[in-house]
């Protein structure tokens, strides 16, 4: 039955119909056959081609950002070019499963080991990560088991010596404590493409990053790493396509996370607590950051005489734009201080930047020398100074008491009550793609701060 309503649902939404050679597919589109009812959702890495089946509406509008207008219509002779993956991964979950589909519903079954993984022929650049609706909506079913191989051959086939730049295995999940008891260990022994899953505790470390890994951990608020002011919490020094999400980031007197730039850096931050530090974000010169959904506070010296939530510096001749989208700034010395950099600074809260000690000299968004400081739909309100150096308020930005839950408590969460709401829900920029990933308020329009947006599901692993 609820196949018969996908079809219709499809026919009724889906406006037009491409030709093949019309449609240009990338990464993330939703695509399905002429005349075919399968809605199948596309991932593209390097050379690689997955497709992974919707099996139903129910599960289809649990996304926010997918939208049945947006399905593109091709053959089958280019949809069977694409390879089928049944591997997800839930956002905030280390377990991987191979989905078994049946009919409308699908049975989900944990692959327990890498080994398990390994020797089922699997590709980690095959997992879709996917929201907990849709993990719980499937039935669990026994663990994976290892197809038996068919054959042995009569002769055993001679290893080949793998050459010096082959990893001696494909990217693992590593865990921290369970399997190094310290962030670092687990950095030095991970190689590119590693996970590095941290439980919830506190890691009195000074921790350096210098692979493309992902760092996730269990809680934001929980997962600390505090640098007790011996050194920087964090300090990235190498690495591409980096992810860090889902902890706290501080360090008294020194950077919470500091971003070197001795070499070419890409790094996302995503659902972090960046706090008590003497700056923040720190990034200089060759560092490509995208900073979402993070609550970044009180980050000013011991004095109270300097500090930054955000510091950009001198990324300007790399052509580099630092995206800074769905954060709450409160209470730091400055909020987003910049200088001979590009930025674009979208829907978020910046706030309160005073300095601690009531100094008018501290600015909510701050821009100076070359490169430019593109900032709309945010709320900037409070500081010492709303805007200083060329930076101004762009095309939705406003002014407004923000009215969060209770900011003593550091609860940025936003009023929602019928009278006595916050004026920065549904107030963020209105294309469909900042939509919030649930629902917060009345409508799925971003809301503006660490909690609306696409990624204010990760607060809820």
């Amino acid at each position: 039955m609820k196949q018969i309503i996908f079809l219709t649902i499809i026919i009724f939404l889906v406006v037009s119909v491409f030709k093949a050679h019309a449609i240009n597919i990338i990464d993330g589109d939703l695509i399905r056959a002429e005349n075919g009812i399968d809605v199948y959702i596309i991932k593209l890495i390097g050379d690689k081609q997955f497709k992974r089946l919707i099996l139903n509406p129910e599960i289809f509008n649990q996304y926010g950002h997918l939208r049945w207008e947006n399905i593109k219509t091709t053959t089958q002779a280019e949809i069977d070019t694409y390879k089928i993956s049944n591997l997800v991964r839930a956002v905030g979950d280390d377990k991987v499963y191979a989905l078994l589909p049946n009919g409308d519903a699908g049975e989900k079954k944990w692959i327990k080991t890498a080994d398990d993984f390994i020797n089922s022929d699997f590709s980690w650049d095959a997992i879709y990560e996917i929201n907990n609706f849709e993990r719980d909506y499937y039935s669990t079913g026994d663990d994976w088991v290892v197809p038996a191989p068919c054959c042995q051959p009569e002769t055993p086939a001679v290893p080949e010596t793998p050459t010096p730049s082959t990893p001696a295995r494909d990217p693992i999940t590593i865990n921290v404590p369970g399997g190094y008891s310290t962030i670092q260990a687990a950095i030095n022994a991970a190689i590119d493409g590693d996970t590095i899953a941290v439980k919830s505790g506190t890691y009195n470390e000074n921790v350096v990053l210098d692979k493309k890994v992902k760092l996730s951990g269990e809680l934001s608020g929980s997962t600390i790493v505090n640098g007790l002011g011996s050194d920087h919490a964090l300090t990235i020094t190498n690495g591409k396509d980096i992810l860090i999400e889902r902890f706290t980031f501080q360090s008294k007197d020194k950077y919470a996370i500091y971003c070197s730039g001795i070499n070419q850096i890409t790094a996302t931050f995503k659902n972090l607590i960046v706090k008590d530090s003497g700056r923040g974000v720190v990034a200089e010169e060759n560092c490509r950051l995208t900073i979402l959904n993070s609550l970044i506070y009180n980050n000013k010296n011991s004095e109270k005489t300097d500090g930054a939530g955000i510091l950009v510096k001198n990324n300007f001749s790399y052509a580099i734009t630092t995206k800074i989208i769905n954060n709450t700034i409160d209470d730091n010395y400055h909020g987003i201080w910049s200088e001979n950099s590009n930025l674009e600074i979208m829907n978020n809260i910046i706030t309160n930047n005073i300095g601690g000690l009531g100094t008018t000299g501290s600015t909510g968004l701050y821009h100076f020398g070359n490169g430019t400081s593109e900032n709309t739909y945010n709320n900037v309100y409070g500081n010492g100074f709303d805007y200083g150096g060329n930076a101004v308020a762009g095309n939705g930005s406003i002014v407004v008491y923000p009215m969060f839950l209770w900011p003593a408590q550091r609860d940025y969460h936003l009023k929602t009550g019928s009278v006595d709401y916050s004026l920065c829900l549904d107030a963020g920029h209105p294309d469909y793609i900042y939509n919030d990933g649930t629902i917060s308020t009345k409508t799925y329009r971003n809301d503006m701060g660490a909690y609306g947006g696409p990624d204010n599901i990760g607060w809820n692993p």
